[in-house]
């Protein structure tokens, strides 16, 4: 199942129907609480508390309905530093350059302002430049090339950034107590969960396995120690 994103934040009451679901959900430890949970809000279409506890959705409509879920193995846990202060400071690099380089392209646009308008307007109406403006229309072809380049990179940068920052914002939410998980070094926590599980798919039921991925942060703050929640990321 390819790997999506649902953006709605979790709400005090959403807190408290996911705790409802993960009491009525007997033995197996936290994972299978968890994931039982998770496969019966996204059969009701309960964003709100998905919201809370996965960056992936498993629609009953294309998906299935699942039901009997147990664990058959929890994967040893792997660890790796954060690296949210790294990207930050990666996007603001990227932009600083940007900056940077449209304030050059500026000054050459206005030094050569005549031509390049002339320019623009051959390239307009599909004609090609007077050769007194081949040179100019060369070097404002690479300008214009290389503006891309940066605006790729700063968008590169971003979306590093904020997969990065995802897994990390969710782990930690707190209505009344939000962080602001860019100012925290930590550690992202990650482990895989195999089960099987029944899925009911256009009224035929299978025995199906599935590996679930499940992921946290800790962040060190000035106070401590700050233990985010598991969050399923990715279900095979």
């Amino acid at each position: 199942m390819s790997r999506s994103r649902i953006m709605t934040l979790v709400t005090v009451g959403s807190l408290t129907l996911g705790g409802a679901f993960f009491v009525g959900c007997g033995g197996g430890g936290e994972e299978q609480g968890l994931i039982r949970s998770f496969f019966q809000a996204s059969r009701f279409g309960d964003r709100t508390t998905l919201g809370s506890m996965a960056m992936v959705g498993f629609s009953p409509d294309t998906d299935g309905i699942v039901s009997g879920v147990s664990v058959q193995s929890v994967a040893e846990e792997q660890r790796r530093p954060l690296q949210i202060v790294s990207l930050g400071e990666a996007v603001a690099e990227a932009e600083a350059e940007e900056l940077a380089f449209r304030a050059e392209k500026k000054v050459y646009q206005d030094e050569n302002f005549d031509a390049i308008t002339r320019v623009i307007e051959a390239e307009r109406d599909q004609e090609d430049a007077a050769s007194r403006d081949q040179e100019v229309q060369e070097a404002w072809t690479n300008w214009r090339a290389e503006e891309r380049q940066h605006a790729l990179q700063v968008s590169r940068a971003q979306d590093a950034l904020n997969e990065e920052s995802q897994v990390a914002g969710v782990s930690v939410f707190e209505p009344a107590n939000p962080i602001d998980v860019s100012q925290y070094e930590g550690e992202l926590i990650t482990k895989d969960v195999t089960i099987t599980a029944d899925v009911e798919m256009d009224d035929t039921e299978e025995e199906r396995t599935m590996v679930i991925t499940l992921e946290k942060v800790e962040l060190q703050g000035a106070d401590g120690l700050i233990d985010g929640r598991w969050i399923i990321t990715t279900i095979n």
